[in-house]
């Protein structure tokens, strides 16, 4: 046992301060440099206190002063950094420097512990910003590191290694893995946190889509994260930079529709004042159904959606239904909504037509898709007026307007240079030179400036077909914009003026328009060979986090019913699975009591090791009676094996030194490599 007066030496505190630096790192990224930077000083002291014997706080009034002025002005940065919200950044950030100033002022066992034990809150606040499989694995190894701090501390000086208490830590959390899983399977689900996460809790959650477009506007800051509140000209062709995923999709029998029928529908935009797209008032589109006629084959899917924080879901241009099983409801324009906003990985089941009629008799909001601003567009409404006098319907119109866009010298570009003054204007008749968007906006224009009803809609186009798992990944970089026109007896039509002018950016995606570095680093895409491999390996990894996504990070209500009614637990409820993780968890206790009572009496290393070499002996006869000490059983055995007289003495001798002079960490590895090359022949 410890003793009292124990102290931790620098040996116990530098293997904490690697545990906890491991368990750190990550907060190194997700929060503000100022957070690692006093974290590395911290803890840089500490070790200097250790290598070169720099004095702690303690030492001096001075010191002591300046560690508590350096507390004191954390929590103002933090407060300049955060303002007065108590969230989980702020949080995350106090707890990550002070426990750096704690490790400083170890001078007692119980701050040792106390330091241990922030520690592991440590690890949980990792989990608030990344659930991957790396972060998991990482966190594992810091949990097995404050273990075996734990067992060092706790252990006598001189009687483990490092070795030893790694093996032992990891004995014990692998012990208790039994009643995680027991937990993690049984133990109730309820739709979202089990606790309300503060309001920054959502402010790193990449949003994929807007509710409104603005033309000509390249907005700063918008990095690679995705589009925030609102689209601007320029927004959506940003994504590209961004292979974060927007959401998985599983179809049911690998029944998957070619390329140019991926078509995921999202906000629909009806409003322009001639530089901004937004979506009509709820009053005029939520929860009014549609009339939707559905013909040839549908495709059944799972859906696994990334958190936005909007309250839009996606699905394949039409869905036949709503979510059975998802709270939601379909929006006269066509727009699947949550009754809450996405802020948690989330999965929903759905079919859908890519054949279809919608609102074909006609629409309430057809008003809407005929609005133009005031003077806003006199070129492109000039030009519209002279082609409806050339064309004879509105279909001959439409043809003329996609002619227009194939055969004049329209560019799709991923970068498309920054407009100003009339954008439409600007567009068709100067830069012509643009994204999904430009091309959308200025075709809806010219619908109505035809009085042909037309809106916008945003989604995404396409997807990464992972042939490891048949999963089509869609992500940011898929985004994407087109138009719908109403014709009478027809309804709604989806027409995509990108196809007009970049029909590969339809049929093969936006992936087959970006260089082959970003589908492979630099240095391999010189080789198709490294290419393929490199791919390979990327399509095994991201199926395997899929995988992990669904069945570990996103075990929910639904996951967990399917899951248990497999195991034979039917239709389970929060009584059932009360009782059966009480039931399991009894077993699992009984279990660890037999076992425990079953081990030796002695777990002394150096003991088993000798019971090992005695079971060896024992093979030829020669059984140590338990009258008989080591030194009266090696006399008897070595005249029995003269052979190995030298061999028996030595091990007899260094089990007596560890066992009765404390000198294991010095022999007990010796030991251990004598008594594996004692095998002694007949």
């Amino acid at each position: 046992m410890t003793k009292p007066d124990f102290s931790p030496d620098h040996h116990h505190i530098n293997s904490l301060i690697v545990a906890l630096l491991l368990g750190a790192i990550p907060h190194f990224i997700y929060q503000p440099f100022w957070v690692g930077l006093m974290f590395v000083v911290m803890i840089s002291w500490r070790l200097l206190h250790s290598y070169r014997g720099w004095p702690l706080p303690a030492a001096s009034r001075w010191l002591k002063v300046l560690h508590n002025g350096g507390a004191a002005l954390t929590i103002v940065l933090i407060f300049t950094q955060f303002g007065l919200t108590i969230g989980r950044d702020s949080g995350a950030a106090l707890l990550t420097i002070m426990l750096a100033f704690k490790v400083v002022e170890i001078r007692s066992l119980r701050d040792y512990y106390v330091s241990c034990f922030l520690g592991f809150f440590l690890v949980i606040t990792n989990f608030f910003y990344s659930e991957s499989l790396m972060m998991v694995v990482l966190m594992f190894a810091v949990i097995i590191l404050l273990t075996s701090c734990l067992v060092s501390v706790n252990s006598s000086h001189d009687v483990q290694g490092i070795k030893q208490r790694l093996r032992l830590a990891l004995k014990m959390v692998f012990q208790a893995m039994p009643v995680m899983l027991f937990l993690f399977l049984l133990f109730p689900r309820i739709p979202g946190p089990i606790w309300g996460l503060p309001k920054d809790a959502n402010s790193a959650v990449t949003t994929t889509m807007t509710e409104q477009i603005t033309l000509g506007e390249i907005p700063s800051g918008t990095g690679t994260s995705g589009i925030s509140d609102s689209i601007q000209m320029g927004k959506i062709s940003q994504l590209i930079l961004s292979d974060e995923t927007a959401f998985r999709v599983q179809f049911e029998n690998d029944t998957i529709p070619p390329s140019s029928q991926l078509y995921w529908r999202g906000p629909v935009l009806w409003h322009t004042d001639g530089t901004v797209w937004s979506p009509l008032a709820p009053k005029h589109v939520n929860k009014q159904s549609p009339q939707i006629t559905h013909s040839g084959s549908q495709f059944s899917y799972s859906m696994t959606l990334e958190p936005h924080n909007k309250r839009w879901l996606f699905a394949l241009d039409f869905p036949t239904q709503k979510p059975t099983s998802f709270p939601s409801y379909l929006s006269s324009d066509g727009r699947l909504n949550s009754q809450s906003k996405i802020k948690n990985r989330s999965q929903y089941a759905l079919s859908s037509s890519t054949d279809y009629r919608f609102n074909a008799e006609g629409d309430n909001n057809l008003w809407a898709a005929l609005q133009l601003p005031k003077d806003k567009h006199p070129q492109t409404l000039a030009l519209a007026e002279k082609w409806q006098q050339e064309t004879n319907n509105k279909r001959d119109y439409i043809d003329r307007v996609l002619r227009f866009f194939n055969t004049q010298n329209f560019v799709y570009s991923l970068t498309p240079p920054q407009l100003s003054g009339d954008i439409v204007d600007m567009f068709l008749f100067d830069s012509r030179e643009g994204f999904c968007e430009h091309y959308a906006a200025s075709f809806t224009v010219l619908m109505r400036a035809a009085d042909i009803p037309a809106r916008i809609v945003t989604g995404y186009q396409g997807g990464d077909l992972n042939p490891v798992d048949n999963v089509l990944t869609v992500r940011q970089r898929d985004a994407h914009a087109w138009t719908e026109v109403w014709l009478k007896d027809q309804g709604w039509i989806r027409i995509d003026p990108t196809s007009a002018v970049s029909s590969q950016r339809v049929e093969q995606g936006i992936s087959g328009l970006l260089p082959n570095e970003r589908n492979s680093p630099r240095i391999l895409s010189q080789s198709d060979a490294l290419t393929q491999l490199w791919q390979h390996m990327e399509n095994n990894w991201d199926a395997f986090n899929n995988s992990w996504d669904i069945w570990v990070v996103g075990y929910g209500p639904q996951i967990q019913k399917q899951v248990l009614s497999k195991l034979g637990m039917n239709n389970p409820d929060w009584k059932k699975m009360t009782i059966w993780l009480a039931s399991l968890l009894l077993l699992s206790g009984l279990v660890m009591v037999l076992a425990s009572l079953y081990r030796r009496r002695d777990s002394d290393p150096a003991v088993a090791l000798y019971q090992t070499f005695c079971r060896k002996m024992a093979k030829f006869g020669l059984t140590k009676h338990d009258y008989e000490g080591p030194h009266d059983f090696a006399l008897r055995a070595q005249y029995a094996l003269p052979d190995y007289q030298l061999q028996i003495h030595q091990i007899t001798t260094l089990y007596s030194h560890i066992r009765y002079r404390h000198e294991q960490p010095l022999l007990l590895e010796e030991l251990a490599q004598k008594v594996k090359a004692f095998r002694p022949q007949k």
